[in-house]
C-alpha cells in the first residue's frame, strides 16, 4: 500500500528543514511555485516573479516583453549567486514516496522478514541521473530520498519535531545501477536493492555536507553555468527524454532567451525537473 501522505508533502517538509539544519541555496526556478511560461503573458501572471520585480500584484498590470523580464532576471541572478557563500557542490534529490508491503507475499520479505519500504527505480530515469553522476563525480550529490513513514500524522510528528532527516532512506544514484527496486526497514540505515538484492551502506547527509570542501578553482557563476550546461546537454541528447525535453526550451530559445546565460541555465533545470521531479539545490559554505 501507499503511504498516506502525497509526495510533495514530504518533499516541501524535507526542503524546509534542509535548509534550516544545512547551509542551502535553492535555485530560483525551483522554489517558485509551477513553470515559467514560453510567453510573456504566462511570465506576468507568475505573482511570485512579479514581486521579485518590485509589483505587488499583476492583476493591475499590462504586462511586460519576456526579454525585459528575462534581462532583469539575468541581473537579479548574477548578483544572487555571486554573493551567496563559496559553492561546495550541486545536489539533485529524487524524491520517492515508497510502498509500505505488510504481507508475507511481498517478492522482497525474505531478505526482511518484517514489513518494509520499496520504491521502484525507473530504467530511463536512472540513466539519465546516472550519466550526469558519472560525469561529476564527487562535484555533484545525486541522491534518491525516501521517507520511512507510513502515515500523515507520522510525518507531521517527525516535521514539527524536525527530525525528517533523520526519518529519510538516501541512496546514492550510482549505488543502484541494474536495479529495478530498492527496499529498506528504517531511515539512515542500509537498504537492500533489488531484483539481484545487494546491501547498500548507510548515509549520513548532514555529516556528508559538513565535510565537502568549496571549490577553489571555480566562481559561483562558473560553477553554476557548468552544472546546469552538463545536465541540459545530457538531458537534450538522452533517447527517452531528449525530444520532449528540446520541444519545451524551444519557444524560449526562438525568442532569443538563450543570450542570457543564467537565467536561461535556470529556466533549463526547471524543465529538467518538470520532466524528471529532480530537485536542484547548492550546499554551500563559508570561504
Amino acid at each position: 500500500m501507499l503511504p498516506k501522505y502525497e509526495e510533495k508533502t514530504f518533499e516541501s517538509y524535507f526542503n524546509t528543514e534542509l535548509s534550516r539544519r544545512s547551509k542551502i541555496y535553492f535555485p530560483f526556478g525551483q522554489v517558485q511555485e509551477g513553470s515559467i511560461g514560453a510567453d510573456s503573458a504566462a511570465m506576468s501572471q507568475n505573482l511570485w516573479l512579479w514581486k521579485l520585480l518590485g509589483y505587488p500584484s499583476y492583476r493591475h498590470f499590462t504586462g511586460e516583453d519576456l526579454r525585459v523580464i528575462a534581462d532583469e532576471m539575468e541581473r537579479h541572478l548574477n548578483h544572487a549567486i555571486r554573493h551567496i557563500p563559496a559553492i561546495k557542490t550541486n545536489l539533485l534529490f529524487q524524491y520517492k514516496r515508497p510502498e509500505v508491503i505488510t504481507r508475507a507475499n511481498g517478492a522482497e520479505w525474505p531478505h526482511w522478514k518484517q514489513c518494509y519500504f520499496r520504491y521502484a527505480i525507473y530504467a530511463e530515469q536512472q540513466k539519465l541521473l546516472q550519466h550526469i553522476d558519472g560525469k561529476f563525480g564527487s562535484k555533484a550529490l545525486i541522491l534518491y530520498a525516501s521517507p520511512a513513514l507510513a502515515d500523515v500524522n507520522d510525518l507531521v510528528n517527525t516535521k514539527i519535531s524536525g527530525k525528517i532527516i533523520e526519518a529519510t532512506n538516501f541512496c546514492r544514484v550510482a549505488k543502484l545501477h541494474g536495479h529495478h527496486r530498492n527496499t529498506y526497514i528504517h531511515a539512515g540505515l542500509y537498504s537492500i536493492a533489488c531484483s539481484d538484492p545487494e546491501e547498500l551502506p548507510p548515509f549520513d547527509l548532514l555529516a556528508t555536507l559538513d565535510m565537502l570542501e568549496y571549490s577553489r578553482s571555480e566562481s559561483n557563476i562558473e560553477n553554476v553555468q557548468t552544472f546546469t550546461s552538463l545536465v541540459r546537454n545530457a538531458t537534450e541528447d538522452d533517447p527517452y527524454l531528449g525530444s520532449s525535453y528540446r520541444a519545451l526550451l524551444q519557444p524560449l530559445q526562438e525568442q532569443g532567451l538563450e543570450e542570457y546565460n543564467l537565467f536561461f541555465a535556470h529556466v533549463a533545470m526547471s524543465v529538467f525537473r518538470e520532466l524528471t521531479g529532480a530537485q536542484w539545490l547548492l550546499a554551500v559554505g563559508s570561504v
